[in-house]
């Protein structure tokens, strides 16, 4: 049995003890909403160059609801994804997410992260690809990520539209999933956002196609502006 879920449901043991799994989604999303206005009260002590960083933002944003905020989860998860016509990227193991994500760390200190480096904008997009590829958390991978990369973003004095993210979730998933898959990657989605969030107008090299346009509306031949999220799958669901 998935030690994080309530038996015979899909909602995650919480703190408020809701069982109802879209009333958790609901006041998931109120909370989120007050923690990212308030994650600035935590920056001063946040180091960018550890993996320490990105535990302490999720425990910032989801401590309130859940008592693992922060800390990495025990179990595999898999998730089907449209994009990939029913497949998963393939997370990190359970086992490997601190190596992993030492990995990713150690990979960021030898990057510039500033305007003048040409590759800023695939820099940044592998960054955060390599980040969420590991989804080190039961849940909240993605807000996690988006706001760490925010907050780096703004670490290194880059301007960052959080906001563009936040608007087009459907697109920024499905974005990260097809560039996180391990067979035949397709970058372009995420890079076509990243090249927007960090309003960097000389990557324009990058937008796709005019099916990926800045409406974020289609990926390919999906649309992802009705994006709807679904559970993990864990080791136990598949006993």
């Amino acid at each position: 049995m998935d030690p994080y879920i309530y038996p015979n449901t899909n909602t995650l043991i919480n703190k408020l003890n809701i069982r109802d799994k879209q009333q958790l989604i609901d006041v998931e999303a109120q909370l989120l909403i007050a923690e990212i206005v308030d994650i600035s009260s935590i920056t001063h002590e946040i180091d960018f160059q550890k993996y320490e960083s990105l535990q302490m933002i999720h425990h910032f944003l989801f401590h309130e609801l859940y008592s693992w905020a922060g800390e990495f989860r025990t179990v595999n998860i898999f998730k089907s994804e449209h994009v990939l016509n029913g497949l998963s990227v393939a997370y990190s193991d359970k086992d490997h997410i601190v190596s992993d994500l030492k990995t990713v760390f150690s990979w960021s200190k030898s990057k510039q992260w500033k305007y003048s480096n040409p590759r800023l904008v695939e820099d940044f997009s592998t960054f955060m690809t390599k980040l969420w590829r590991v989804h080190p958390y039961r849940e909240g991978n993605t807000r996690a990520v988006s706001i760490f990369m925010k907050l780096f973003a703004e670490a290194n004095r880059l301007d960052f539209n959080a906001q563009l993210l936040s608007q087009h979730v459907g697109y920024l998933r499905n974005a990260l999933v097809l560039a996180a898959v391990e067979e035949a990657p397709e970058p372009q989605y995420l890079l076509n956002m990243m090249t927007d969030a960090l309003d960097v107008v000389d990557f324009n090299k990058f937008k796709p196609d005019d099916e990926a346009s800045s409406n974020y509306q289609v990926i390919g031949q999906y649309d992802v502006s009705k994006y709807e999220e679904k559970p993990f799958e864990t080791d136990f669901d598949k006993e």
